[in-house]
C-alpha cells in the first residue's frame, strides 16, 4: 500500500500528516505538470499528437475545460519569459501556487526581487502582489496574445515574415482585445491565424454594410490565386516577397478545395459548388476536427484522397478550418472527424 493511501480512522495526529504529505505531493506534481505542458506548447508537440492548436490538445487530451486551458497556457508561456522563475519551479524551489502569483507581475528585470519575496509565506506573497497591481493600476483578467509554436518547416516554403511595431497603447488594447475573445472561446491562439480572421471579420464587417442585401456571400470572401509548378507538382503563390513555393502538403490542401482555371478553358471546381454547400451545411459550418469548431476559413477536405481513389460524394467530404486542413495533410491523417446531420437552409460560405 503507497504511503499516501487514504486510510480512514486514524488519529487526528495521522490524519494532519497524511493531509500535509498529499499536498506536498500534489503541489509537486502541479509543477511537473505545467513544465510538461509548457513544452509540449513551446515546441508544438500538438501537432505531432494530431492537433492543430494547444487549446484543442488540452481540451481534447487532457480533458481540461476552457479556464483550466487558459490557466495552463498564461503559466507555460508567462514560464518562458521568466528563466529564473521557471528555473526555480523546475528544481523545485518555488511552488505552483507561488508561481501562480509572480508570474502575474514579474518581468525579466524583477524576477530576482519576486524569487526572494517568494520565500516567505504563500500570504505575505500574495499581499505583495496585491499592492503592486494596486500601485500600477494593473488589470490582472488582461491578458495577452500567445506566441505560436515554433514549426518545421520545409526547405521549399521559406516563411514570408512580418513586423509591426505598437505604441504601449496600443498594444495595452490589443490585449485585452484578445483577452476579450478568448473569453468568448472558438479563437485560434497562433498570432498569425488570429490576425487573419481579424481581417477577414472586417473585410465581411464592411462589405455587408456596403452590400445589405447580402449579395456577397454568395462568392468566397478571401481568394488566393496559385499556380502549379510543372516540374515540382506544387503550388506556387504571390506574396508581397514575391512568388513562393508551397509545400507538399500546402500543395495538396489547395487540391481539395479549389477552384482550377486551364488557359483556354473553362473554369472548374474541384468539388461540385451544390455538393460543396451541401457539406457546409450538414456540418454547420463548423471545423468538424475534435475539440475545434472554428467557423471561419472553412474549406471542405477528402476523406479518402481523390488520386487513390476517392470521389465527391458527400460521405467523403468533410469541413476543416485552414489550420486543421493544413495539420491534416501534413501528417498525412488526422483526428476522427465528429458525425454529422443534414440541416436544412444551407448557407453557402466559401473560403
Amino acid at each position: 500500500m503507497s504511503e499516501l493511501s487514504y486510510i480512514p480512522d486514524q488519529p487526528a495526529a495521522e490524519v494532519h500528516a497524511s493531509l500535509q504529505r498529499s499536498l506536498i505531493v500534489l503541489e509537486e506534481a502541479r509543477q511537473c505538470s505545467v513544465l510538461w505542458f509548457g513544452e509540449v506548447m513551446r515546441r508544438g508537440l500538438y501537432r505531432d499528437l494530431g492537433h492543430s492548436s494547444i487549446n484543442q490538445y488540452a481540451i481534447q487530451e487532457l480533458g481540461f475545460s476552457k479556464s483550466r486551458t487558459d490557466d495552463f497556457i498564461r503559466l507555460a508561456r508567462e514560464l518562458e519569459n521568466l528563466p529564473a522563475v521557471r528555473e526555480a519551479v523546475a528544481s523545485g524551489e518555488l511552488g505552483y501556487t507561488k508561481a501562480r502569483e509572480i508570474v502575474s507581475v514579474a518581468t525579466p528585470e524583477t524576477q530576482d526581487e519576486w524569487l526572494k519575496a517568494a520565500k516567505g509565506t504563500r500570504k505575505e506573497l500574495v499581499n505583495e502582489v496585491k499592492k503592486v497591481k494596486r500601485a500600477a493600476k494593473v488589470d490582472s483578467g488582461q491578458g495577452e496574445l500567445l506566441p505560436s509554436s515554433p514549426t518545421v518547416v520545409a526547405p521549399c516554403e521559406l516563411p514570408v515574415y512580418f513586423k509591426m511595431k505598437m505604441t504601449p497603447e496600443q498594444e495595452a488594447r490589443r490585449s485585452a482585445l484578445v483577452e476579450r475573445l478568448h473569453k468568448l472561446g472558438g479563437v485560434p491562439t497562433d498570432r498569425v491565424e488570429l490576425m487573419l480572421e481579424g481581417l477577414a471579420t472586417l473585410a465581411e464587417t464592411i462589405e455587408a454594410e456596403k452590400c445589405p442585401q447580402g449579395h456577397f456571400a454568395s462568392r468566397p470572401p478571401v481568394q488566393i490565386h496559385v499556380h502549379e509548378n510543372a516540374e515540382t507538382g506544387r503550388m506556387i503563390v504571390q506574396t508581397d516577397a514575391g512568388e513562393r513555393e508551397l509545400s507538399r502538403a500546402e500543395s495538396e490542401r489547395m487540391r481539395c478545395d479549389a477552384a482550377v482555371c486551364e488557359h483556354g478553358g473553362r473554369n472548374t471546381t474541384t468539388i461540385p459548388p451544390r455538393v460543396r454547400r451541401e457539406v457546409l451545411a450538414r456540418d454547420l459550418h463548423r471545423c468538424q476536427a475534435p475539440g475545434c469548431g472554428r467557423t471561419r476559413f472553412l474549406e471542405v477536405h477528402h476523406i479518402k484522397p481523390r488520386n487513390r481513389g476517392g470521389d465527391n460524394q458527400a460521405e467523403n467530404l468533410v469541413t476543416l478550418c485552414a489550420s486543421c486542413h493544413r495539420l491534416w495533410h501534413e501528417r498525412g491523417g488526422g483526428p476522427k472527424i465528429h458525425e454529422t446531420v443534414p440541416v436544412s437552409d444551407p448557407r453557402d460560405v466559401l473560403y
